[in-house]
């Protein structure tokens, strides 16, 4: 009863507590129905596909943005690579490679949870380096976890198998803003820096910048919270290496797996988006000959969590395209005013555009504070390199998973709650402002 009054009353109580502050009607309901639809994605009130239907409905019936852009979602990369990646993880199950993963952790002498999660953590920001895609990676350790937490006894509702799955997922994708080209938004970033300044961020400067506070140490933060919500003791270690020769299709999966792989890591050459790519690898292995994917496997595609990712990308063009949005946020910028002391102005300035995330989503923070770097170095006492390192600041630091579509991705493929992920990642974040700010502004300091 309370989820059915606050359905209605959230928009309604949003647009009339607006409704003197923004004189445009488009832009009044436009903001409303932004804030109600993060509500909703935050809090569970209606579930999330029917909370992305209707932002993506109410846009598009009062024309708050052009077609193209309310349902870029639908022709993102990322959307293509969720799809791509269910049918990945369903190849993997057909084969029962997922077992052969589990004996990459044969080895751990004296066996515990704790263990567990620290090499976990530590494969998948180890894996940042070498796979450009954040989504591209959760994609292809999602199934590879399931796997490693039913080894160890766990079933889909303990709080070992919650764990598992939240490292492999944060731990490859948070830490992973600190690293020059793992994620979205730091690209996004890197180029904008090139073609406004014609400022080019190094890999080496990039992470010499960010990867000690932001990446290495809070990724020991992300594992210990992880330890201490979902602590459990290991219940049947069916972990044994394994001697047995390979399956015919299980070569074959391997074997385009490895192709896979090796297309997205050199991109850079061939320059064949990530989502094509997986597309084609699905096509291979969907080959009536192959029939590795089969007819059936398509009907287990969960299209509830595709309509989120798709919502979430389409928000994020909504938002990066809406002059009022912009205009907005830099008259909040205007109102900045340095203090006595650069480690607060630091953090306050910071924490402003980590803020505007929630609503703007972490791949349009850098699309939209980077061609105003310049007047933010001009009213603060920072220059335009320490600006740009403060939006890594920033956009590394996710308060809610759907600011993320990595993490909105890895919630889809892990079929885990939402409110699992939040306690994590809401915590981290809080963290992030009281002792990891302070701390990357000195060593900001410190390398100058």
């Amino acid at each position: 009863m309370f989820k059915n009054i606050a359905f209605i009353v959230i928009p309604i109580f949003l647009y009339l507590s607006l409704f003197n502050f923004i004189e445009e009607q488009k832009d009044l309901l436009l903001i409303s129905l932004i804030l109600t639809t993060i509500i909703y994605w935050a809090t569970n009130i209606v579930p999330l596909y029917f909370s992305s239907l209707i932002f993506l409905f109410t846009c598009l019936v009062f024309s708050l943005s052009t077609k193209e852009i309310i349902f870029s979602g639908f022709s993102s990369s990322a959307f293509w690579l969720v799809v791509a990646g269910m049918l990945i993880a369903t190849a993997i199950k057909n084969v029962e490679l997922n077992k052969r993963f589990t004996n990459f952790f044969a080895f751990i002498q004296n066996m515990t949870y704790l263990k567990i999660l620290i090499l976990i953590s530590a494969l998948s920001l180890g894996f940042s380096f070498i796979m450009p895609s954040s989504v591209v990676r959760i994609v292809l350790l999602v199934p590879f976890a399931i796997s490693l937490a039913k080894a160890l006894g766990f079933e889909e509702k303990d709080k070992g198998y919650i764990g598992i799955l939240l490292s492999f997922i944060l731990c490859s994708s948070i830490p992973a803003f600190t690293i020059l080209p793992a994620n979205v938004p730091n690209m996004i970033l890197s180029g904008l820096t090139k073609e406004i300044y014609d400022y080019e961020l190094l890999f080496s400067h990039y992470l010499l910048a960010n990867f000690f506070i932001l990446g290495f140490i809070k990724n020991i933060v992300i594992v210990s919270l992880i330890y201490l919500f979902f602590k459990d003791n290991i219940k049947d270690n069916k972990i044994e290496k394994e001697n047995t020769t390979y399956s015919k299709n299980e070569k074959i999966v391997m074997i385009t797996l490895s192709i896979l792989l090796l297309l997205w890591l050199s991109d850079f050459i061939h320059k064949i988006p990530p989502s094509v790519i997986a597309i084609i690898g699905i096509l291979f292995l969907a080959y009536p000959s192959i029939n590795i994917i089969k007819a059936k496997d398509i009907n287990t595609v969960n299209f509830s969590s595709l309509i989120f990712v798709a919502a979430i990308i389409s928000l994020g063009s909504v938002v990066a395209n809406n002059d009022y949005i912009k205009d907005s946020l830099l008259q909040l910028v205007n109102l900045y005013e340095p203090s006595k002391y650069e480690v607060f102005d630091y953090i306050k300035l910071t924490l402003l555009m980590s803020l505007s995330g929630i609503i703007i989503t972490q791949p349009t923070i850098p699309a939209i504070y980077t061609p105003i770097a310049e007047h933010l170095s001009t009213i603060s006492s920072f220059s335009l390199d320490e600006i740009f390192m403060m939006q890594v600041a920033a956009f590394s630091n996710v308060f809610f998973p759907f600011q993320a579509p990595p993490l909105a991705v890895g919630l889809a493929l892990s079929g885990i709650k939402q409110k699992y992920m939040l306690k994590v990642v809401l915590l981290t974040a809080l963290i992030t402002i009281v002792f990891l700010y302070p701390l990357e502004a000195y060593w900001l300091k410190f390398i100058r």
